[in-house]
């Protein structure tokens, strides 16, 4: 595999709300890795002080980032 490929990473947490209530957000992360394992390290070390699970991972056909 090539390490230009791109990685959907959708994580979920647990927060919160304003009465007390425990709630579930999804948010969606592009990690450039050369492998889903690649993407689990990578998340780790980015979100170290969050208590998340990663839901899913899915392979991204990009053929280029524009900026």
């Amino acid at each position: 595999m090539s390490e230009n490929n791109y990685y959907k990473c959708t994580i979920k947490t647990v927060f919160e709300d304003a009465k007390g209530r425990e709630k579930f957000k999804k948010e969606n992360y592009i990690v450039s890795a050369v492998s889903p394992t690649d993407v689990e390290t990578k998340m780790a070390k980015h979100l170290e002080m969050t208590d998340y699970e990663i839901v899913a991972i899915n392979l991204l056909n990009i053929i280029e980032i524009i900026k």
